[in-house]
This record gives structure tokens, C-alpha cells and sequence, in this order.
């Protein structure tokens, strides 16, 4: 008789798989997001990302500065405000110029600390969903974890920043593109009238195909990260629809209100 194969023994300070790269995880992002959100239990760093989507932020900063007249840019987000506008009626003419000039020197700036701002955003949004899908669902997903769920789950804005961008580059007139409001095809609002209904508008624009692929990434990374099985795709993603659904609503009542 042949003697059966002796399995050789598992040394367990050998070093583990090795996982997928940043470019990969930044690719697969796009085209299999699973495995980067299940990469994202070995390590669930998030800088690179982060980098990545500031870079093209900064870009489109430099791109909006040069394309569009901020000044005239300024008076139409009035003029699409009740209540910008009744501030502005209690100013006198050259206090109401000011006032614009002023606004039009502070959205300049903000487009290039935009980065920061999504950041802090982040921070805030991981932490409220950790929150949810952990006292919901026991989902058991550490903060790190779910900071770096949501910054790579915002990576497919990028294609939205960079076709917006080369709408501002190639357009004849860059100020008829209202790129603070609904600037994009992407949506049911897009063809609506914004001064019309604006409660069905808000509604409408918010059904923007980049939102919610961001939605149901979210919904797809914290089922795979999670520690409860019992999350599955479906739920995670059903949830996030919700919560978004109930954003969506309480925005558009806003606006419609001011």
C-alpha cells in the first residue's frame, strides 16, 4: 500500500495573501466593487482615494475659475432664491453690489477648498452610517472601515466632475451651464423646468444616475465589510435607498419652501 501524503504544517507567522493594490481597488471600484470593499477588512485604508477625487476637484476648480463669470454666477444663484432675494431688497444698490461681489470672491475660493470640505463631509457621513447599519444591523464595522466605504463609494463622482469639466472647456457660452444647480443630462430634472414646480424638480434632479450608483455602492460596501452575514447586498442597498429617499424628500420640501 502507498502511504498517504503528509500535509506540510501551516507556519502561522506566515505573512498572508497579499490583497489588492490602491490602483486596483480604485479600478475594480468601477467594475467589481465587492472585491474592494471586502479588501477593505485586511486594510481599510482610504488616503489614496481621498487624493485621487481631490486632484480632479482641484482641476475642475481651476477649469470653473477661468470658464465662468463668477459675478454673473452669483446673481442667477439669486435670482433662483426667495430668500437671497429678500435679503437683497433690504440692501441699498451699492451695498447689493458689494454684497455680490463679495459672494462671487468666496464661491471662487471655495472651489479650491472643496477637497477639505469633502473630507469633513465624509467624516460625518461614515460616522452616521457606521451608526445605522451597527445598531440596525450589528453590523459590527469599525469607524476606519466605514470611512473608507464611503470615500471610495464616491470615487464615480470623478466621472461626473470630469464630463462637467469638459462641458465648461468645450461650451460656447460656459455661463449657460448652471453647474451649482442641475448642469447635467444625468437626471429627469435636467429637462424640467427649474422655476416650475421646484418641489418635483428637486425631486427629479436628485434621481441622478452618479447619486445613486454613490447610494448603492455605500449599500453594497457596508454588507460586505459587515460581520453579520445576516446583511446581505440586498438589504444593505435597499437601506441606503431609503435614507437617501428620505434626504431626497426633506430637500426638496426646503427648497420649495425658500
Amino acid at each position: 500500500m502507498s502511504t498517504p501524503p503528509i500535509a506540510a504544517p501551516v507556519d502561522p507567522n506566515a505573512p498572508s495573501q497579499a490583497g489588492l493594490s490602491e490602483p486596483q481597488r480604485i479600478i475594480d471600484t468601477f467594475i467589481a466593487p465587492s472585491k474592494t470593499f471586502e479588501d477593505l477588512k485586511r486594510n481599510a485604508s482610504w488616503w489614496v482615494p481621498f487624493v485621487l477625487s481631490a486632484v480632479f476637484s482641484l482641476l475642475f476648480g481651476v477649469i470653473a475659475v477661468q470658464k465662468v463669470d463668477l459675478v454673473r454666477f452669483t446673481r442667477q444663484q439669486i435670482e433662483q432664491s426667495k430668500l437671497a432675494q429678500r435679503q437683497m431688497e433690504q440692501l441699498s444698490p451699492e451695498q447689493k453690489e458689494q454684497a455680490i461681489q463679495g459672494r462671487a470672491a468666496f464661491t471662487k475660493v471655495v472651489f479650491f477648498i472643496s477637497p477639505a470640505f469633502a473630507l469633513v463631509g465624509a467624516l460625518i457621513i461614515g460616522a452616521i452610517l457606521m451608526a445605522v447599519f451597527n445598531f440596525g444591523f450589528a453590523a459590527e464595522v469599525p469607524y476606519k472601515r466605514a470611512l473608507a466605504i464611503v470615500i471610495y463609494s464616491f470615487l464615480p463622482r470623478i466621472l461626473y466632475t470630469v464630463l462637467l469639466g469638459v462641458s465648461l472647456l468645450v461650451a460656447a457660452d460656459p455661463d449657460t451651464i448652471d453647474i451649482a444647480g442641475n448642469p447635467m443630462p444625468t437626471n429627469p430634472g435636467f429637462f424640467m423646468d427649474p422655476q416650475g414646480n421646484k418641489f418635483l424638480y428637486s425631486l427629479a434632479s436628485n434621481l441622478d444616475i452618479s447619486a445613486l450608483w454613490v447610494v448603492a455602492l455605500l449599500g453594497l460596501g457596508f454588507s460586505a465589510v459587515s460581520q453579520n452575514r445576516k446583511l446581505t447586498a440586498g438589504t444593505g442597498m435597499a437601506t441606503m435607498f431609503v435614507i437617501y429617499g428620505i434626504i431626497i424628500l426633506i430637500g426638496a420640501a426646503i427648497k420649495a419652501a425658500f
